[in-house]
């Protein structure tokens, strides 16, 4: 019964166990999840402000400022006629409507308070943005009208000027233009009361006059204009005002307010979230320590008893040990007491010093001093042992015998429990044989073995030493790196032996031409190497060289051979040549391998600029080479196009480096640093290859066209160049080699004209033509294009491109065309960039061009879509048919003169500065007056646009001389007044000098 009981019990006990514990552990799965909870919800509060939305938002505002920056840009564009359609304006106004209405939504992230302020201000920008479009639309339809009446003006003066039946009224009308054009450019109220004033005179004038209708159309369109420049400007001023830069300053600074306030929000709760981790770790680590110092409890309780243990057993086996290694050491020992009285010794030291144990105990150590080191030795060593408690260092002794020998020593003090030193042990061994090992390998470390001479490493260290002294005295040295000429033949001649007593006396001999600090050493095989120190002044290396000179190139007698020999010697001064020993070393080699192919029997100084210059030339060239390797460079095509045709002749294949870093090259930022290396004969000929299965592709793809490939000098200099263009064909077998030019610059083929002369023909017979590029930039003469049988001339690029504006670059044009006719070569225009350019290259004859107005260099992947969709331009149409006379050449001088010579006044008015044009004001002494009084009389008096041009060619000249005198004497505003008019007239001349080449022109058959 009572044992029921019990048991009863202890199942009781245990349940309400049980119970506990399951209640414990559902309290710590409940706080867990509430804590996983917390973290959780922290987390995503923490994070809820987007990045992403935040910067949609800001680039929104960013397109708006700048949609409205381009708007208001277009307006002003339109209104000083630098644009001349509305089409650019209404895309920028569409743009700038979307952004608007873009902008209405708010980022999510803003508090209600934020986005209520923010769609407040969003509001205040739209309404604004509805005024400046409202506005535009005023502006586009005054401005319109002005610009019409403005065109109408201009024919109505024109009209009334052209017409000059009564002279009386041209200087009214004259005047009544001057002033409306000065009103349309200034419109102040001195310019319309001078308008007013010039226009009632005008009308008055009319109505007595045959012509009234006329004026009075006249009068019309410049009332009109005087109306509509009025509203233009005050619709203009009104647009610049609108408040839309204020309000969107505003606007961003009300979003970035509210996105300041959501990211502090973000932050509180990153703070929260960080100090319930915090907590959380502190709980975590504390539970941690106290579960690790209970372990650490036990295992030290667990140590201290395996300690007790094994150290009694140790102590016992340390005993038997210490007795055997003190008895068997190899090293002799020596105990003693404080007072350095010897307590025992051990059987190595009887070895050692021959003195048995009893004839040292009680004695002092000192009994083996030998005398080598003085007082101050021993003074240093006891410091040593009594600051440190211990000693070790070589030192000689003298054994029982009187024999000196060396020995390592150790010397430790012992210390007792307290602290007190106690007793000393000393342990030393005989290093005698090391000693001898030791001088034997330094002697073989650092002298030749044959002539005694310091070898290489010896050398470094002095010349390590000697750069040190020279940096302390301010001085010079110098390195001299010699090598014996002719030295192989004589040991070939006469054995190995004598070859090494040459060897012996050959150092003898340098070293009697050397100075006391100075060292003479040899680095292998009859490689010798002179190092001069101390010299005050640089030119006493080269009395040191004379010397050497001399010595060597004496007669050596050799066991009754008479030898000769000569050395070639580098030389590098230091500190011109600031490096260290080795490199100072390498470059001396360097430049007795100049002494050598300079010769032999010399001797070269190092020039450090020079290596600088040929280290970085070689790691340009090394970086180009592994990028010829790893597949960088490519080929970019630029199309030749024949205007009469209108159609593609061929392409030019232009190189370009695809740089990992740099991005894309041009060729002119890495061919020139291999111009004269061999590695241009290697990129040569990828640019063939490459050219070649391009040439391929687009055959399949029905592109027939030729292709130009660049060819530098030396790869046309090759000796196989010809060769190696048959192989390249042979691995093409389907290429026509006509599809394939090569160009060469003028000067190049310059250099060797008959060697050139011979490939130009060799390849002429493979099919493949030549073509001379930059043309126009060389020295050659007619007998030298003669004896060149390229059969087409590239004229350079800058002739060409400032033809327009540059007389001189005209007749450059002009000349190389008439050399390609007389010559009958063909020809092709680089650089053209204009279809001015176009137009008056074929006025001049030349038919082909290549450039940026037809298309800029492009990838071999583009040229197919690029010339399925060429088209000519429309206005070759009018020029395809005509050629013209080489007599009608000045016309085109013309037009290029009078640009030129007015542009220049123009600037010089503008700028206050001197006249540089002489003669402004005599239209017979300029070129183009010479030619119209005279050849022109001759041959087109009877044509009306010959007749035409005098008069604005005559009123040209006189507007100069006004504006030469008014310049003259500093009144350069009414300079100015006059320019608009001048600027007129040329356009007039210019018009009349196209039309004049027009009706001279010839019709083709």
């Amino acid at each position: 019964m009572a044992g029921e009981t019990t048991a009863v019990t202890h199942i009781g006990i245990n349940n309400q166990s049980d119970i506990h514990h399951s209640a414990g552990l559902t309290q710590v799965i409940v706080i867990v999840l509430m804590t996983l909870l917390l973290l959780t919800w922290l987390f995503f509060h923490a994070d809820y402000v987007s990045e992403q939305e935040h910067i949609h938002y800001s680039q929104l505002l960013h397109d708006l400022r700048k949609a409205e920056a381009n708007v208001d840009g277009e307006v002003l564009a339109n209104r000083i006629a630098l644009s001349r359609n509305y089409d650019a304006l209404v895309v920028q106004i569409d743009k700038l409507t979307t952004i608007s209405h873009q902008i209405i939504n708010p980022p999510v992230f803003l508090s209600e308070k934020d986005s209520v302020k923010l769609i407040r201000q969003v509001n205040k920008v739209q309404l604004t943005v509805k005024a400046k479009i409202h506005l535009i639309d005023l502006f586009k339809r005054n401005n319109a009208i002005l610009q019409n009446s403005l065109n109408y003006f201009h024919e109505s003066s024109n009209t009334i000027l052209d017409i000059k039946k009564n002279t009386s009224i041209i200087p009214l009308v004259e005047s009544y233009v001057r002033h409306l054009m000065f009103f349309v450019q200034f419109p102040d109220q001195d310019s319309i009361n001078d308008l007013q004033k010039t226009e009632q005179q005008l009308t008055f004038f009319s109505t007595q006059q045959n012509n009234q209708p006329v004026i009075k159309n006249l009068l019309q369109h410049g009332r009109i204009i005087q109306k509509y420049r009025l509203k233009v400007a005050d619709q203009l001023r009104e647009f610049l005002f609108l408040p839309s830069a204020i309000q969107q300053e505003e606007l961003i600074r009300v979003y970035s307010q509210g996105h300041a306030n959501a990211l502090k929000v973000a932050e509180q709760y990153r703070m929260l979230l960080y100090m319930v981790a915090f907590l959380l770790t502190l709980y975590l680590a504390y539970t941690f320590i106290d579960l690790e110092r209970t372990r650490r409890s036990l295992a030290r309780a667990h140590r201290e008893v395996s300690t007790r243990y094994q150290a009694q057993k140790q102590a016992e086996g340390l005993l038997k040990l210490h007795d055997t290694a003190f008895n068997s050491a190899h090293e002799g020992i020596t105990l003693t007491d404080t007072d350095g009285n010897i307590i025992t010794v051990n059987p190595a030291f009887t070895r050692i010093t021959g003195y048995q144990q009893e004839e040292v105990i009680g004695r002092n150590p000192r009994v083996l001093k030998s005398g080598r080191h003085d007082i101050d030795f021993y003074r240093a060593m006891w410091r040593s042992i009594l600051d440190t408690g211990n000693w070790r260092g070589e030192i000689w002794n003298k054994n029982k015998y009187g024999e000196i020998y060396p020995e390592l020593l150790s010397i430790t003090a012992v210390h007792d429990s307290n602290g007190d030193v106690s007793n000393y042990v000393a342990v030393f061994s005989d290093i005698s044989l090391i000693k001898e090992q030791e001088q034997q390998l330094k002697k073989m470390a650092y002298y030749d073995a044959l002539t005694k001479l310091p070898n290489r490493s010896l050398l470094t260290d002095r010349i390590i030493q000697a750069i040190l002294q020279t940096q302390r005295s301010d001085v010079f040295m110098a390195i001299c790196y010699l090598d014996l000429d002719g030295f192989k033949p004589v040991n070939d001649t006469y054995g190995h032996e004598l070859g090494d007593s040459l060897l012996i006396e050959m150092s003898n001999r340098l070293q009697e031409c050397l100075r006391g600090g100075d060292t003479v050493a040899r680095i292998g095989g009859d490689e010798f190497v002179i190092l001069l120190v101390g010299m005050d002044k640089i030119e006493e290396y080269e009395l040191a060289m004379r010397r050497l000179m001399k010595a060597i190139t004496q007669e050596f007698l050799i066991r009754g051979n008479s030898v000769m020999l000569t050395a070639s010697i580098g030389v590098t001064l230091y500190p011109y040549d600031d490096c260290d020993a080795g490199t100072l070393l390498r470059h001396a080699d360097q430049a007795m391998y100049q002494a050598k192919q300079k010769g032999k029997n010399c001797y070269h100084l190092f020039d450090p600029e020079k290596d600088t210059l040929a280290r970085s030339q070689h790691e340009r060239i090394l970086r180009i080479e592994n990028a010829l390797k790893a597949d960088e460079l490519i080929l970019y095509y630029q199309p030749k196009v024949n205007m009469r045709t209108g159609s593609v002749t061929g392409m030019e294949a232009l190189i370009r480096w695809q740089h990992p870093e740099r991005g894309l090259l041009s060729p002119i930022e890495f061919l020139p640093f291999i111009e004269e290396h061999e590695l241009i004969v290697q990129v040569g000929n990828w640019v063939i290859e490459t050219a070649l299965t391009q040439l391929e592709d687009w055959h399949s793809s029905g592109l027939d066209f030729q292709v130009s490939v660049n060819i530098a000098s030396l790869q046309l200099q090759q000796p196989d160049f010809v060769e190696g263009l048959k192989s390249a064909f042979a691995r093409h077998p389907d290429f026509d080699a006509g599809r394939l030019e090569l160009e060469v610059l003028e000067t190049a083929a310059l250099e060797d004209i008959v060697n050139v002369s011979r490939v130009i023909e060799e390849c002429h017979e493979l099919g493949v033509s030549f073509a001379l590029d930059d043309f126009g930039t060389g020295y050659s003469s007619l007998t030298y294009l003669k004896r060149l049988p390229a059969s087409t001339l590239k004229i350079d690029r800058s002739f060409v491109r400032d033809m327009l504006h540059d007389p001189g670059n005209l007749a450059i044009v002009h000349s190389i065309l008439g050399l390609a006719t007389a010559f009958q070569r063909h020809t092709i225009a680089e650089g053209a960039e204009t279809q001015e350019h176009c137009r008056l290259l074929m006025q001049l004859g030349c038919q082909t061009v290549q450039g940026y107005i037809i298309a800029k260099p492009m990838p071999a992947d583009k040229v197919l879509v690029w010339v399925k969709s060429w088209q000519a331009d429309p206005s070759w149409k009018a020029y395809q048919k005509l050629y013209w006379s080489d007599a009608d050449y000045p016309i085109f001088a013309a037009e290029v003169e009078h640009q030129s010579w007015i542009t220049v006044l123009v600037h010089s008015v503008n700028e206050n500065l001197p006249m540089t044009h002489k003669r402004v004001s005599d239209e017979y002494v300029c070129r183009f007056g010479q030619w119209y009084y005279g050849v022109g009389q001759q041959r087109y008096k009877l044509l009306s646009s010959f007749a035409q041009i005098e008069a604005p060619h005559r009123l040209a000249h006189k507007l100069a001389e006004k504006i030469e005198y008014y310049c003259q004497n500093g009144d350069f505003k009414s300079a100015r007044e006059l320019l608009p008019e001048l600027l007129m007239q040329r356009d007039g001349i210019l018009i009349l000098l196209k039309q004049l080449s027009m009706d001279v022109a010839l019709k083709l058959e």
